[in-house]
């Protein structure tokens, strides 16, 4: 009967420092996900940040291929306008 009791509060103690032992190590993960989440939060917001910032160049982008091109036209027509007169547009069309 005394070793039977004895093996109980074996039994007993091992399951205590177990249970304690879960439950550290259950904060220590509740710590380290939240660690996660603080630098999953952060990456998305570099990510964010970023898109936005690609988008910015592309409309940078588009708005300066715009700019060019009317700068393009803007040269070519006052280059046409510097032109002497020369033929009338019928008579290229029919050399």
């Amino acid at each position: 009967m005394a070793n039977q009791f004895v093996d109980f509060a074996k039994q007993l103690f091992s399951l205590t420092r177990d249970v304690q032992q879960s439950k550290a190590d259950i904060k220590e993960i509740r710590q380290d996900i939240k660690g996660l989440d603080q630098r999953i939060d952060r990456l998305t917001e570099i990510v964010q940040r970023l898109t936005y910032e690609f988008q910015r160049d592309r409309e940078n982008a588009e708005r300066d291929r715009a700019i060019q091109q009317l700068r393009l036209e803007n040269i070519l027509l006052r280059f046409e306008r510097g032109l002497s007169p020369g033929d009338p547009p019928d008579s290229e069309i029919s050399r």
